[in-house]
């Protein structure tokens, strides 16, 4: 995948019922969305969550959010940043697509948001995706328990902001 391939738009009512569907195979499945509960899919297409569907040709990628979504109970997020929330769509993760999946959401966040800086919050156990962050050179802040799981704040200076 090319990461200047991907669009960004607002996730619609059918792409956020598609993305409540996924299932992620162990250890992953701890991401696995709840079972379908009244207004789930409203309050993923509510504008103060800021969801986009990442979409790669025709096909729905991924998801991301731009705000208050990605944070946590328990982290700190005292820092100005932009919070970045994402999902790549279970059948991808693990084929490659990671870098180019992240590369795409992070200049899109810059772009579109001009931010100081990006955050993530990742939990621990998941190596692969802060091996990930890592290599694009978001920096641990923070490490935190939240419902008896480890999470590790990683930020990410923003040094050029294009068209500024």
């Amino acid at each position: 995948m090319d990461s200047g391939k991907f669009t960004f738009a607002p996730l619609t009512q059918a792409q956020a019922a598609e993305v409540l569907s996924w299932r992620y195979a162990p250890p992953l499945d701890f991401y696995n969305p709840p079972p379908a509960v009244p207004g789930m899919v409203e309050n993923l297409i509510d504008p103060q969550w800021q969801f986009h569907g990442v979409v790669y040709g025709a096909r729905l990628v991924g998801y991301a959010s731009f705000g208050a979504d990605g944070q946590l109970p328990g982290g700190d997020y005292s820092a100005p940043a932009l919070d970045i929330g994402l999902g790549l769509h279970p059948d991808l993760v693990g084929q490659g697509y990671g870098g180019a999946f992240i590369e795409a959401i992070l200049a899109f966040a810059t772009q579109t948001f001009t931010p100081e800086a990006l955050r993530l919050t990742v939990a621990a156990f998941n190596h692969r995706a802060r091996q990930l962050y890592e290599d694009l050179e978001f920096e641990r802040t923070a490490r935190f328990y939240h419902n008896q799981t480890e999470y590790l704040v990683l930020v990410k200076p923003v040094t050029t902001r294009q068209g500024h």
